[in-house]
């Protein structure tokens, strides 16, 4: 490889001197000219090496967040996945839950309903009965009053004398 030095080495190059050989001045100038060559393509080759280490080394970096933003989305797609499977898990577990409540609370409310007129229908009929008592006895009463006061209409008192000859509608009427 080429550096500094052999560019100098070049430069301060010296011929052995013969008598039907090149110009030395030419061949002095020729060599100048070629390491200020060599000296400028060593300083580009510096440079660009620089700048491809530099762009290595950011394509270094880009490919690691690279992968790293790569991984991320892969855990991002199987945490979204993982939730979105325990979401719809659980939703299942409420709407199981809701319905299984719903079928209870319905249960509850048909047997209240069931137990509701049951209780009517026995209490419509014990009253119906009891009623039916009532007004039974209430004739029976009623019978009873009348003939009693039927009772009390044919006595008097004081009672008539014997032989006054007052009849008995006639007592009935003052009273």
């Amino acid at each position: 490889m080429i550096d500094q030095g052999r560019i100098d080495e070049i430069r301060h190059l010296e011929f052995s001197r013969v008598f039907r050989g090149y110009e030395p001045k030419e061949v002095d100038d020729t060599l100048v000219r070629i390491s200020d060559e060599m000296t400028e393509l060593l300083a580009a080759y510096r440079t660009q090496s620089e700048q491809l280490a530099r762009v290595e080394s950011l394509v270094s970096e880009l490919e690691k967040k690279e992968r790293l933003l790569s991984d991320t989305l892969l855990e991002a797609k199987m945490q979204a996945q993982n939730t979105l499977e325990a979401a719809r898990k659980e939703a299942g577990e409420v709407i199981r839950d809701a319905d299984l409540s719903a079928r209870e609370i319905l249960s509850d409310a048909e047997e209240r309903r069931r137990r509701a007129e049951d209780w009517f229908a026995r209490t419509r009929e014990s009253w119906l009965l009891e009623l039916a008592r009532i007004k039974k006895d209430t004739g029976e009463m009623v019978r009873t009053l009348e003939n009693l006061e039927a009772q009390w209409n044919l006595l008097s008192w004081p009672p008539p004398p014997a032989g006054s000859g007052e009849k008995e509608s006639d007592v009935r009427e003052d009273s």
